[in-house]
């Protein structure tokens, strides 16, 4: 199941495109292990857009479920952007927490694509234990890979996010989550560029 939520509004920092009164969620819709109902706020504040997670845990070790090394969330955006104009998501930053014990690897993967125009970006963020500590990485995309939405026509933005656990040694334990102990914030942040068309 799905869940939705609906006509959001956004403010803006200044900008010089005159464009920005027109760029705003329209709707918004997710689903996946990682996001139950209620628990994903998204905000747009150009030049960013961010993904506020309640809840997004995976686990591994003795006496977990095998089913909790991997969780993930797809998330279905509606960006409204003015004719004539298009936008891209060129940089991610993660902001969370690990706890890894030697043997135990994470990953962390967040691919976007627009609807009916893939293959789209892959963003990938690796490490692997010992490890206990806040985390925050940065992935930047160089210019040539790119995807930009299509001009003259809004479509929906996908977002598929996963944390995923592997282990070596049967006796170890992990954990990781987009959760910042210290801020008590869960957070994705993707860095958006706006052009007009050509």
């Amino acid at each position: 199941m799905k869940y939705s939520v609906s006509a959001l509004v956004l403010g803006f920092f200044a900008a010089p495109l005159p464009a920005l009164s027109q760029l705003f969620i329209d709707g918004i819709t997710y689903a996946g292990s990682g996001c139950k109902a209620g628990s994903v706020a998204v905000t747009l504040g150009f030049p960013k857009l961010t993904l506020a997670f309640d809840s997004y845990v995976a686990s591994i070790g003795p006496g977990v479920p095998f089913v909790e090394k991997y969780k993930s969330c797809n998330l279905n955006v509606n960006i409204h952007y003015p004719p004539g104009y298009q936008y891209t998501l060129y940089m991610i930053d993660y902001t969370g927490f690990a706890d890894l014990q030697g043997g135990v690897s994470a990953s962390q993967t967040s691919r976007y694509w627009f609807a009916g125009f893939p293959p789209g970006v892959t963003f990938r963020t690796k490490f692997a234990g010992p490890y206990t500590n806040t985390y925050s990485f940065t992935d930047t995309l160089a210019s040539e890979s790119l995807v930009w939405s299509p001009c003259d026509a809004s479509t929906t933005l996908n977002i598929n996010t996963q944390l995923l656990l592997s282990s070596t040694n049967p006796g170890s334990f992990g954990l990781i989550s987009n959760l910042d102990i210290q801020n008590s914030k869960q957070l994705i942040i993707y860095g958006m560029k706006l052009q007009k068309c050509t």
